[in-house]
């Protein structure tokens, strides 16, 4: 064997490694999804991981109930100072703990969970300390504030934790913030949807072929949507309106290419809502109406019958 397969390789195990480390995979696991037998002495805890995965979600949940709750009850009776501290304090305590825990396999649920309560409290807390010590003034701008700085936070925690939760809080939140800094600029409302799908879009092609593409669906959804709803409004009633039709049938193409379900659920409901209201436009006055509407079911039920064959001979294989 010559030396460089021997690297090859070497490479090949320091990456299997490092994955393995990152999602906290067994041996067993490990070997049993490569079709071997297990190494000796090692045996598989049968349940363990969902009871502990259970208990890790239950856990967290009830902390943010009991958050909530103590919040809600207290709230009349707090002063700035208290408000801004059991929101946004609670929530820069959570975040921390996070960090402190995302080392150890053992607190894997409890710190995805910490993630959550983080990342809901820390921005409703950041518009609370805008509303008690602000002086007025356009919303927007602390919107640009909260979110840029908390899409920022989980960023730079994505990057030692390696977490989908903090990279899917990361664009999230950085996706406000581009959204709300648009408007300020005053960009046209249908140019931001168009932006905003377009990015979402790419970035979700882009993750999609990371280990971390189990945050995609989310971003194939809105970005779909906002595209599609963008570029309706701005060749509505125009001579570019075939436009929309064609970007429609481009998603279902990229649906096929990177196998996702979402957009091509997507893309299928945006091409049955146009030619639904294409009828309707321009044929509901004609003699022809009832036979439009049968013709229109036809399509209907070809076009799913597509969508299906799509899915079951490109997305699912």
């Amino acid at each position: 064997m010559s030396a460089e397969t021997d690297g090859d390789r070497s490479a090949a195990l320091a990456t299997i490694a490092d994955l393995a480390r990152r999602h906290g995979l067994t041996v067993t696991e490990i070997a049993a999804a490569l079709g071997a037998a297990a190494p000796a002495g090692v045996t598989a805890p049968p349940r363990r991981n969902l009871v502990v995965r259970v208990l890790g979600f239950l856990g967290g949940t009830f902390v943010f109930a009991g958050i909530g709750t103590f919040i809600a009850l207290q709230w009349d009776g707090m002063g700035s100072g208290a408000r801004v501290l059991v929101t946004l304090g609670s929530g820069l305590a959570a975040f921390a703990m996070a960090i402190a825990l995302h080392t150890d396999n053992r607190f894997d649920t409890a710190v995805t969970g910490l993630l959550l309560i983080a990342a809901v409290l820390e921005p409703t807390g950041m518009f609370v300390a805008f509303d008690e010590f602000g002086s007025g003034g356009d919303w927007r701008w602390a919107s640009l504030v909260t979110f840029g700085a908390v899409a920022a936070q989980f960023g730079l925690a994505f990057r030692p934790m390696r977490r989908s939760t903090a990279l899917f809080f990361a664009v999230a939140y950085a996706t406000v913030f581009w959204g709300t800094a648009l408007d300020l600029a005053d960009a046209d409302g249908k140019l931001i949807a168009i932006v905003i799908g377009v990015s979402l879009l790419l970035l979700a092609v882009r993750v999609d072929r990371t280990a971390y593409k189990d945050v995609t669906a989310s971003w194939y959804f809105f970005g779909g949507i906002f595209l599609l709803a963008g570029l309706f409004d701005a060749v509505d009633r125009t001579a570019f309106e075939i436009l929309f039709m064609l970007a429609a049938v481009g998603l279902v193409y990229l649906s096929a290419a990177v196998r996702s379900r979402m957009l091509l659920f997507v893309a299928t409901m945006a091409i049955l809502a146009y030619v639904g209201w294409f009828t309707s436009e321009h044929f509901a006055d004609s003699i022809g109406w009832p036979l439009a509407l049968i013709a229109f079911g036809i399509f209907m039920i070809g076009l799913s019958a597509l969508a299906v064959r799509i899915d079951r001979k490109y997305v699912r294989g």
